[in-house]
């Protein structure tokens, strides 16, 4: 059973750590969440180069910079050696446990994950909303799962190999892609969409390239 559509949460709006996040970290979460390769356990391919591919101006090293974000949130865990990334509340947030169809394709998905880790992670996230949630009408498929190894989060960050970027700073000028790549934030390209500055983090609109927007809008109107 092919997903077609994703759920998202409308109070991610309202979330104050998910407001926090630079927008190239939203972008890369809403990939993620929207992904035709997302499991029933909310697990994906990890391939950043690829990733990047779906946006003009992105390269590998910026998407592994919006991890550097999401993981320091807590929003997916990633598995390099795997391939994989786990969004970490799907499994919460998405309804399948309210369906027994859809638990089983869930216990089908937990098999196909290569990552020990993350599957591990799946189990503790299920066994946390079994203790929320013991109504729902899935867990009666989900018993082989629930007796498998869990690991919390941070029990798996501790396992996993680190982001092979700098860790984000609270100063977001400080972007790990031009310090690996040796160039200055002069030589990146900026990130916009036709109607907003979506910049880099470590970049301001001049007034030219505000003005050439504006020109821009007003010619679309």
């Amino acid at each position: 059973m092919a997903r077609d559509h994703a759920r998202i949460r409308l109070d991610i709006w309202a979330d104050e750590d998910w407001r926090d996040l630079p927008s190239i970290a939203q972008w890369l979460y809403l990939h993620l969440l929207s992904s035709p390769s997302l499991s029933f356990c909310g697990v994906t391919d990890w391939r950043p180069a690829r990733i990047a591919a779906l946006a003009a101006e992105l390269k590998g090293d910026d998407v592994e910079y919006a991890a550097n974000w999401l993981e320091e949130g807590q929003f997916i865990i990633v598995d390099r050696g795997t391939e994989e990334v786990l969004i970490r509340s799907w499994v919460k947030h998405d309804g399948l446990v309210s369906s027994p169809n859809m638990t089983k394709a869930m216990a089908k998905a937990h098999a196909t994950i290569g990552s020990g880790i993350l599957r591990a992670v799946v189990v503790d996230q299920l066994e946390r909303l079994k203790i929320a949630r013991p109504e729902l009408h899935g867990w009666k498929h989900l018993g082989d799962i629930l007796r498998k190894r869990s690991l919390t989060v941070t029990e798996a960050f501790r396992m996993l190999p680190p982001n092979p970027s700098a860790n984000p700073s609270p100063n977001p000028s400080d972007n790990p892609s031009d310090e690996q790549s040796g160039n200055g934030s002069e030589n990146r390209r900026q990130l916009r969409t036709p109607f907003s500055v979506l910049h880099s983090p470590d970049s301001d609109p001049s007034s030219d390239q505000i003005s050439h927007l504006t020109r821009a809008q007003e010619d679309e109107r």
